[in-house]
Protein backbone atom coordinates (compact mmCIF):
# COMPACT_ATOMS: atom_id res chain seq x y z
CA UNK A 1 0.00 0.00 0.00
CA UNK A 2 1.36 3.37 -1.03
CA UNK A 3 1.75 6.03 1.67
CA UNK A 4 2.33 9.75 1.36
CA UNK A 5 0.78 12.57 -0.58
CA UNK A 6 -0.99 11.52 -3.79
CA UNK A 7 -0.01 13.09 -7.08
CA UNK A 8 -2.03 16.03 -8.40
CA UNK A 9 -3.74 13.70 -10.87
CA UNK A 10 -4.65 11.28 -8.07
CA UNK A 11 -5.90 14.17 -5.92
CA UNK A 12 -8.21 15.34 -8.72
CA UNK A 13 -9.48 11.79 -9.26
CA UNK A 14 -10.14 11.38 -5.52
CA UNK A 15 -11.85 14.76 -5.39
CA UNK A 16 -14.28 13.73 -8.18
CA UNK A 17 -15.05 10.49 -6.37
CA UNK A 18 -15.63 12.34 -3.09
CA UNK A 19 -17.87 14.92 -4.77
CA UNK A 20 -20.24 12.20 -5.93
CA UNK A 21 -20.59 10.99 -2.33
CA UNK A 22 -20.92 14.55 -1.02
CA UNK A 23 -23.65 15.42 -3.51
CA UNK A 24 -25.63 12.36 -2.44
CA UNK A 25 -25.49 13.57 1.18
CA UNK A 26 -23.39 10.66 2.40
CA UNK A 27 -21.44 11.43 5.57
CA UNK A 28 -17.68 11.95 5.54
CA UNK A 29 -17.06 8.90 7.75
CA UNK A 30 -19.19 6.60 5.57
CA UNK A 31 -17.48 8.01 2.46
CA UNK A 32 -14.07 7.39 4.00
CA UNK A 33 -14.97 3.76 4.68
CA UNK A 34 -16.47 3.25 1.21
CA UNK A 35 -13.56 4.85 -0.66
CA UNK A 36 -10.81 3.70 1.72
CA UNK A 37 -9.50 7.28 1.72
CA UNK A 38 -8.12 8.90 4.86
CA UNK A 39 -10.97 10.24 7.01
CA UNK A 40 -9.14 13.54 7.59
CA UNK A 41 -8.80 14.05 3.83
CA UNK A 42 -12.47 13.31 3.24
CA UNK A 43 -13.50 15.60 6.11
CA UNK A 44 -11.26 18.36 4.74
CA UNK A 45 -12.95 18.29 1.34
CA UNK A 46 -16.46 17.97 2.81
CA UNK A 47 -15.82 20.93 5.13
CA UNK A 48 -14.47 22.96 2.22
CA UNK A 49 -17.58 22.25 0.15
CA UNK A 50 -19.86 23.02 3.12
CA UNK A 51 -18.08 26.34 3.55
CA UNK A 52 -18.49 27.15 -0.15
CA UNK A 53 -22.22 26.52 0.09
CA UNK A 54 -22.57 28.67 3.20
CA UNK A 55 -20.59 31.46 1.60
CA UNK A 56 -22.74 31.40 -1.51
CA UNK A 57 -24.84 34.32 -0.35
CA UNK A 58 -25.31 35.11 -3.98
CA UNK A 59 -28.45 37.27 -4.01
CA UNK A 60 -29.75 35.63 -7.17
CA UNK A 61 -29.46 32.17 -5.60
CA UNK A 62 -31.21 33.32 -2.45
CA UNK A 63 -33.94 35.04 -4.47
CA UNK A 64 -34.50 31.91 -6.57
CA UNK A 65 -34.69 29.79 -3.41
CA UNK A 66 -37.29 32.04 -1.86
CA UNK A 67 -39.33 32.18 -5.09
CA UNK A 68 -39.24 28.38 -5.37
CA UNK A 69 -40.41 28.09 -1.76
CA UNK A 70 -43.26 30.54 -2.37
CA UNK A 71 -44.32 28.75 -5.57
CA UNK A 72 -44.42 25.45 -3.75
CA UNK A 73 -46.53 27.00 -0.99
CA UNK A 74 -48.93 28.36 -3.63
CA UNK A 75 -49.14 24.92 -5.26
CA UNK A 76 -49.95 23.35 -1.91
CA UNK A 77 -52.64 25.98 -1.32
CA UNK A 78 -54.14 25.24 -4.75
CA UNK A 79 -54.16 21.51 -4.02
CA UNK A 80 -55.83 22.09 -0.66
CA UNK A 81 -58.52 24.25 -2.31
CA UNK A 82 -59.05 21.56 -4.94
CA UNK A 83 -59.34 18.85 -2.29
CA UNK A 84 -61.86 21.01 -0.39
CA UNK A 85 -63.97 21.22 -3.53
CA UNK A 86 -63.86 17.44 -4.06
CA UNK A 87 -64.64 16.83 -0.41
CA UNK A 88 -67.77 18.99 -0.63
CA UNK A 89 -68.87 17.17 -3.79
CA UNK A 90 -68.35 13.78 -2.17
CA UNK A 91 -70.29 14.92 0.91
CA UNK A 92 -73.19 16.07 -1.26
CA UNK A 93 -73.30 12.79 -3.18
CA UNK A 94 -72.87 10.84 0.07
CA UNK A 95 -75.91 12.58 1.57
CA UNK A 96 -78.01 11.73 -1.50
CA UNK A 97 -76.87 8.11 -1.46
CA UNK A 98 -77.59 7.82 2.27
CA UNK A 99 -81.20 8.95 1.65
CA UNK A 100 -81.62 6.27 -1.02
CA UNK A 101 -80.45 3.60 1.43
CA UNK A 102 -77.63 2.28 -0.78
CA UNK A 103 -75.25 1.26 2.01
CA UNK A 104 -72.50 -0.04 -0.27
CA UNK A 105 -72.20 3.24 -2.19
CA UNK A 106 -72.44 5.19 1.06
CA UNK A 107 -69.52 3.23 2.54
CA UNK A 108 -67.44 3.75 -0.61
CA UNK A 109 -68.13 7.49 -0.60
CA UNK A 110 -67.38 7.73 3.11
CA UNK A 111 -64.09 5.92 2.49
CA UNK A 112 -63.30 8.38 -0.32
CA UNK A 113 -64.09 11.30 2.00
CA UNK A 114 -61.64 9.90 4.57
CA UNK A 115 -58.94 9.55 1.91
CA UNK A 116 -59.49 13.16 0.83
CA UNK A 117 -59.30 14.31 4.46
CA UNK A 118 -56.10 12.35 4.93
CA UNK A 119 -54.59 13.91 1.78
CA UNK A 120 -55.59 17.40 2.98
CA UNK A 121 -53.90 16.70 6.31
CA UNK A 122 -50.72 15.65 4.48
CA UNK A 123 -50.84 18.84 2.38
CA UNK A 124 -51.28 21.00 5.50
CA UNK A 125 -48.37 19.18 7.17
CA UNK A 126 -46.16 19.66 4.11
CA UNK A 127 -47.10 23.33 4.00
CA UNK A 128 -46.30 23.85 7.69
CA UNK A 129 -42.97 22.04 7.29
CA UNK A 130 -42.07 24.18 4.30
CA UNK A 131 -43.08 27.39 6.05
CA UNK A 132 -40.91 26.45 9.02
CA UNK A 133 -37.92 25.44 6.89
CA UNK A 134 -35.37 28.26 6.88
CA UNK A 135 -33.85 29.41 3.61
CA UNK A 136 -30.07 29.61 3.28
CA UNK A 137 -29.96 33.27 4.22
CA UNK A 138 -31.97 32.52 7.37
CA UNK A 139 -29.55 29.73 8.30
CA UNK A 140 -26.54 31.96 7.71
CA UNK A 141 -28.13 34.73 9.77
CA UNK A 142 -28.83 32.29 12.63
CA UNK A 143 -25.31 30.87 12.43
CA UNK A 144 -23.81 34.37 12.58
CA UNK A 145 -25.97 35.13 15.64
CA UNK A 146 -24.55 32.08 17.43
CA UNK A 147 -20.95 33.18 16.77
Amino acid sequence: MKHGRPTLQEQNKNKKILQSFYQKGISASATSKATKLNSKTVSKYFSEWDKNILESEDKDFLRRSKIAKERTLQSLDNEIISLDKYEKEVNSIKDIVRKTGNVLHFVKLYSLKLKISDQKFKMFSAKINLINTPTFDDMIHLENKDD
